[in-house]
């Protein structure tokens, strides 16, 4: 008896992207409750030469694999120019992302060698990922926490595919933590002291994010991310491109008692920025929102009438010259202490703190501080080419 024949074939046509950009569905994922569709107009934009704030700096291949037929898998591999100007001293990497595929190690096997293929002739040294499509998106297949369902901006996957990437080829690179806030949860008491002590200060302000102003404070956000986390693994800056994506389309989303200005002498210092968990809304739409007017009116009615409960904390940054201060240094806790009142005053339950690295014990222990504890793992992986 034959064995089943595995294709893989590249993403050329508009029809081939939306066969991509349905192989979840085509595996089963919508039959896992706790998987959360994604909004597929991100997708598109995403892979459009036209909108793509990723294509402006990158390049990228996408295909999707094919056993007896049927979609069974999907993957693609980039290259980012903007993380070759930031990492020179780790040239040559690519990446791969939108990685989906059944529990079969041939069908994986198939869709790494067409992406490795293709980052070799890039002239790449080695494989990175899953980031759809850098840091600033979607990262990591999720190893711990599988009985939570997916928040805004986060994977969701089935518990093989850790083994199944394994198996393919590639080790673990890092481990990105998802931590849990329950609203109502005191802040340690160290944490607060010196949080009291710093938003005393008579040259201290923490303001609320003004949607009438959110180009300016979109701006800030850049300024500040790049600042902030430039020395943290595979980062990548804010381009202009995405900061017109947050000033554009985040402003539907955003609940301005979840998102903070500290700021010192009236200069802007840290921020703080998080959005409700969209996710609980969109569970129903399989996907689709602009393609589908009725799924947009609902979505604009529920987060009118029945916001959601939950919260996820994408961004917390300080500036260098204030997180080196000791006299400024503190300005996260007195971030985190304001996000807890204002985030329970305002009705929310609890959030997700995501992501941090494994191994950023600062960031890490504050959270801690903040009680706040890990509830989900993601798993990053690398491979030599």
């Amino acid at each position: 008896m034959n064995a089943p024949v595995i294709d893989v074939r590249p993403v050329r046509t508009k029809k081939d992207q939306e066969v991509f950009l349905h192989v979840p569905w085509s595996i089963g994922l919508d039959q896992e409750k706790n998987w959360v569709p994604p909004l597929l107009d991100d997708y598109r934009k995403q892979l459009d030469p036209k909108k793509s704030v990723f294509l402006a700096h990158g390049e990228l291949e996408a295909w999707t694999a094919f056993k007896d037929g049927k979609p069974v898998g999907r993957i693609s591999a980039q290259v980012d120019h903007d993380f070759d100007k930031r990492w020179p001293e780790d040239p040559k990497t690519a990446f791969f992302g939108f990685y989906e595929c059944i529990d079969d190690v041939a069908v994986s096997k198939a869709l790494f060698a067409v992406a490795e293929e293709w980052a070799r002739q890039k002239g790449r040294v080695r494989m990175r990922g899953p980031f759809t499509l850098d840091s600033k998106g979607e990262a990591g297949v999720l190893i711990e926490g599988f009985d939570k369902p997916s928040m805004i901006g986060t994977t969701w996957n089935r518990p093989f595919m850790d083994k199944l990437i394994q198996d393919s080829g590639y080790q673990k690179a890092k481990d990105l933590l998802g931590w849990w806030y329950t609203a109502g949860t005191p802040i340690d008491d160290l944490t607060s002291r010196v949080a009291k002590k710093t938003r005393d200060l008579p040259n201290v302000k923490i303001r609320l994010m003004d949607l009438k102003e959110i180009r300016r404070d979109a701006s800030i956000i850049q300024e500040v991310y790049n600042e902030a986390w430039k020395n943290n693994w595979n980062f990548t800056p804010f381009t202009n491109m995405e900061l017109e994506v947050i000033a554009n389309e985040y402003k539907l989303f955003i609940d301005t008692q979840l998102t903070y200005v500290a700021e010192v002498d009236g200069k802007p210092a840290a921020i703080l920025f998080a959005i409700p968990d969209i996710n609980e809304l969109i569970r129903d739409f399989k996907g689709e929102l602009m393609r589908n007017p009725i799924n947009l009116i609902k979505l604009l009615w529920r987060l009118k009438f029945n916001r959601p409960k939950n919260a996820r904390l994408i961004l917390l940054g300080i500036k260098d010259e204030y997180r080196a201060s000791r006299k400024y240094g503190a300005l996260a806790a007195v971030l985190y202490e304001e996000i807890s009142k204002r985030g329970s005053a305002a009705g929310y339950s609890g959030g997700e703190l995501s992501w941090t690295l494994e191994d950023n014990s600062q960031i890490n222990r504050g959270i801690e501080r903040m009680n706040a504890t890990v509830y989900k793992k993601w798993r990053m992986y690398e491979r030599a080419l």
